[in-house]
């Protein structure tokens, strides 16, 4: 129960005003899980509270129309986390009358809710007994306990939520506070940078504190090399409209808009370069200025002053903007 204590006084005392700390509603919880996901809190904070006052419920998101869910997302990237969000909202007005389940198991059901989701949205707006195990909370519970095995694998999630869920239980403390006592300890001092765990609440009883293992804990195998393609895009302006596409047969962020693009380079000099990263891929991108009107079936001239009502993808949308034809 010490450790529980501790963790708990510490995060009484440290804890961010965030705004969705002040809520039980499981939607907003949910819509905040899945936010921060791939995005640092301080970037998806404004895009939280613009998407709760655009839709304050369930029922407001599962009625949307899809093409402004991912306008209101535009920015934070990943967009399959908007469209499984309104996804899920239909599914959940469908199947549970609009509430979200105090379940885990019923959870789970919802398209785009997993097993981190779920436990979250269980131990936060529920108070359910449910430990969520996420990146923060792995470096916790590694550091804390020197585990030096793999702590990306599904033993190291078991041996690290069985740690927790006793000594929630044994303490008898809310879930809720306890789970989001983690993920702040783990987001504040339990960072990448601070191996020695330097004001840790646990001090002592955290093996990495006493200088076991300072540094290498936890362990991550090393990702394999993220490929690079050469990509062009091209700007083509005709009486105030710009030439764009909806040709997403790369399987990249179906349905959003882009600069009308190519594989490789070309021999000219561009007018500008980018390089946009994804987890999986990097794409290497070279910017032309044509004259020419490319013919292609899912390319379209719109007028350059609609290119802001629009949902475009990042690195062409980063592009417009640096070249003056978006704010």
């Amino acid at each position: 129960m010490e450790f529980t204590k501790r963790l708990l006084d510490w995060y009484h005392a440290n804890k961010r005003d965030l705004p969705f700390r002040s809520t039980k509603d499981p939607y907003h919880i949910w819509v905040s899980e899945i936010m921060a996901q791939q995005t640092q809190i301080v970037t998806m904070i404004p895009y939280y509270q613009r998407w709760i006052k655009q839709y304050p419920t369930v029922q407001h998101l599962a009625n949307a129309d899809l093409n402004d869910v991912l306008k209101l997302w535009e920015g934070l990237g990943y967009y399959n986390r908007a469209r499984n969000l309104h996804k899920g909202a239909q599914y959940v007005v469908e199947h549970f009358d609009g509430h979200l389940p105090a379940s885990k198991e019923k959870l789970m059901e919802i398209p785009g809710i997993g097993d981190y989701t779920s436990s979250a949205i269980a131990a936060i707006a529920f108070d359910l007994p449910e430990i969520a195990v996420d990146g923060n909370v792995k470096r916790v519970m590694a550091r804390y306990l020197n585990y030096t095995e793999n702590a990306n694998t599904r033993k190291a999630h078991k041996t690290f939520e069985t740690f927790l869920k006793e000594a929630l239980i044994k303490s008898k403390a809310s879930p809720s506070d306890f789970v989001q006592a983690l993920m702040e300890l783990g987001a504040l001092v339990y960072t990448p940078s601070n191996t020695t765990c330097e004001g840790s609440p646990f001090k002592e009883m955290c093996a990495c504190y006493r200088g076991e293992n300072i540094g290498t804990i936890p362990y991550f195998p090393k990702a394999k090399p993220v490929p690079v393609y050469d990509m062009s895009a091209f700007i083509h302006i005709d009486h105030n409209h710009i030439l764009m596409s909806k040709d997403d047969s790369d399987g990249l962020m179906k349905g959003l808009y882009r600069l009308p693009q190519t594989q490789g380079h070309l021999s000219e000099e561009p007018m500008m370069k980018l390089v946009h990263k994804f987890t999986h891929l990097h794409l290497n991108i070279y910017v032309y200025e044509t004259d020419d009107v490319i013919d292609h079936e899912h390319y379209f001239l719109i007028p350059v002053t609609h290119l802001k009502d629009i949902t475009i993808v990042t690195a062409h949308r980063k592009i417009l903007k640096k070249i003056g034809y978006l704010k």
